[in-house]
């Protein structure tokens, strides 16, 4: 790739948006094209600067971080976008997995982990400008430049839903007794399958306590209860 890859810093701390934005433009190979610090500054930034990566906070004082990314969709800008977030907003980054973002830091990060994601994605648009031809090889070389399984939540490796674990934690907790599987299956409203897949993802993070309670016939139920 040639051409200097155009960034733009979206972020609502002064600070740290020019911060990232002077680190940006000592990168070679990279040219800061603009910083803004809320949703309609972005908006209006956007018109001409036409980046080709976005650095986005989700923090925003007008409208959230997905909510520009939504509108960048809606528009069909070709933009990717790096989404930046806390560790405790699990469900913002499913979000953005929905609209395409093509790699994501987790709050705090140092310089060497954002140099990290800028290095892969200018990787990755090089390899996209160097293919000729378009086969399954080639798809597998630049699945490898998306996000990768180090940079991941453990949540999301495990293919866990924070709405639908709330859903689940919500229907235990608020229980005066300990609970089958079947049972919370029906009050969270979640099939079985995926409440005992949950069931077992909070018994290992020490969420619940998993207990047997035996009958006269068959195998012990195992009941599930929130740990006070």
């Amino acid at each position: 790739m040639n051409q200097q890859l155009r960034v733009m810093v979206v972020d609502d701390d002064f600070m740290i948006a020019n911060l990232h934005g002077k680190y940006i433009s000592s990168q070679k190979g990279c040219k800061l094209v603009g910083i803004a610090h809320s949703y309609q500054e972005a908006l209006t930034i956007l018109e001409t600067a036409e980046p080709d990566l976005l650095l986005l906070d989700v923090y925003l004082p007008d409208h959230s971080g997905i909510d520009l990314l939504r509108t960048i969709r809606l528009q069909n800008r070709r933009c990717d976008v790096i989404l930046i977030t806390a560790a405790k907003e699990l469900e913002v980054v499913e979000d953005g997995f929905r609209f395409g973002i093509i790699d994501f830091l987790i709050k705090p990060f140092d310089l060497i982990q954002l140099q990290a994601a800028i290095s892969k994605y200018i990787k990755f648009k090089s390899m996209v400008s160097t293919f000729t031809k378009l086969d399954q090889g080639t798809i597998d070389e630049l699945k490898k430049l998306r996000i990768s399984e180090s940079s991941s939540s453990p949540l999301i490796q495990k293919g866990i839903d924070m709405r639908t674990l709330e859903r689940i934690k919500k229907s235990i907790i608020h229980s005066p007794h300990p609970l089958s599987a079947e049972q919370i299956a029906k009050l969270a409203g979640v099939s079985l399958s995926t409440t005992r897949n949950y069931l077992s993802y909070m018994v290992e993070e020490h969420v619940l306590i998993e207990e047997q309670q035996y009958g006269t016939v068959g195998r012990p139920l195992r009941l599930y209860r929130a740990i006070n």
